[in-house]
């Protein structure tokens, strides 16, 4: 990848983009590339920030972020998505900002269009909205589910039954331009006033349910939230298309039970604590049936948070995939002697 030579960048870009990384420089090399050969990031009206989150591999030699358009934010921890994008705001406030995932491809013209949609926001009479979400496409070109109403009980014990690409978002038959609840951070733009008045994303969430529980704290201090297809990327690599490990299902269940505390009456979260720790013991039992350690683990694991978000405490942050690690971390063996492993039983084979 060449090394592109932006001019010399004004003290305030109108918009700083927010990639969070972990452990995916390949996409965040890919990503950035398109962006610097954009005109606009060349003029200085946008920045990239890239903020890594303690990657176990260091940026390539291939190429290392120069030149005043780009800024590397290396964080000593991987605190989660929400540390991440209050790290890249802070590193290079603008008026707006916008969260792209590395997984994100965009078209030319993509930064050129997300201003002039800014543009448009900024001349209606009613003002911009605090928080727009943009299309996102399947690699394919069908539509990605992006957009969703704000988590109920009901609503919440329903998707569980639904195919996990209609799980949460909002119908591409019944989806229109303007007012929604809330959209996924793969591709969001914020307004900068927005940021600064709620102090940003909530860092209690490590993953999961924060763009939610922001959208959440927009609507309430009185910005509205939109959808604007007249700007669209591809994702390549969303949630509801990839397999969910042990540990991730611990963060994803957590996330969901903190957003209950934090934002629904506490009747509400107590129920569905009651719920995840019953489907904690159900689904824990048939994983140790089956032989599935690490997924017991994890559903053991999910009660035990369960429980404590119950009474007030529970794991925050960078806790919860601490926490999540080593409930499902394979158990080391030290050696003959009282520890050693108990053979495995034969797994019965699997039923046509």
């Amino acid at each position: 990848m060449s090394d592109p030579t932006p001019s010399a960048a004004p003290a305030e870009p109108r918009l700083s983009v927010v990639v969070v990384n972990y452990d995916g420089w390949p996409d965040v090399l890919e990503l950035a590339g398109r962006l610097a050969r954009e005109p606009e990031f060349l003029s200085g009206a946008c920045r990239v920030v890239v903020v890594d989150n303690a990657s176990p591999s260091p940026p390539p030699d291939a190429w290392s972020f120069r030149g005043p358009g780009f800024r590397l934010v290396s964080r000593p921890d991987n605190g989660g998505f929400a540390v991440g994008v209050n790290a890249g705001w802070r590193a290079c406030p603008a008026p707006w900002v916008l969260l792209l995932n590395p997984d994100v491809e965009v078209a030319p013209g993509f930064l050129a269009r997300v201003l002039a949609r800014i543009d448009h926001y900024e001349a209606r009479p009613e003002g911009p909205p605090g928080v727009v979400g943009y299309a996102l496409r399947n690699e394919d070109g069908t539509p990605q589910g992006s957009v969703g109403a704000f988590p109920g009980l009901l609503r919440t014990i329903r998707e569980q039954l639904a195919p996990r690409r209609r799980r949460k978002y909002v119908p591409q038959s019944r989806l229109l331009p303007g007012p929604v609840d809330w959209a996924t951070g793969a591709c969001l733009l914020v307004d900068g006033r927005l940021m600064a008045e709620s102090g940003g994303f909530d860092e209690d969430f490590f993953l999961y349910h924060e763009e939610v529980a922001f959208c959440r704290v927009a609507a309430d201090l009185g910005y509205s939230v939109e959808y604007d297809p007249a700007v669209a990327a591809v994702h390549r690599k969303p949630l509801q298309d990839r397999a969910i490990s042990p540990k991730m299902r611990v963060v994803i269940r957590h996330s969901k039970l903190l957003y209950f505390r934090k934002h629904l009456p506490r009747s509400r979260f107590l129920a569905l604590a009651a719920v995840v720790a019953l489907e904690a013991r159900l689904r824990g039992a048939w994983a140790r049936a089956r032989g599935r350690d690490a997924e017991r683990r994890a559903w053991r694991e999910i009660a035990a948070t369960a429980r404590e978000l119950r009474r007030g405490g529970g794991p925050l942050g960078r806790e919860v995939i601490e926490r999540a690690e080593r409930a499902t971390a394979e158990p080391r063996w030290a050696g003959p002697g009282p520890s050693r492993p108990r053979p495995a039983r034969p797994r019965p084979a699997p039923r046509r």
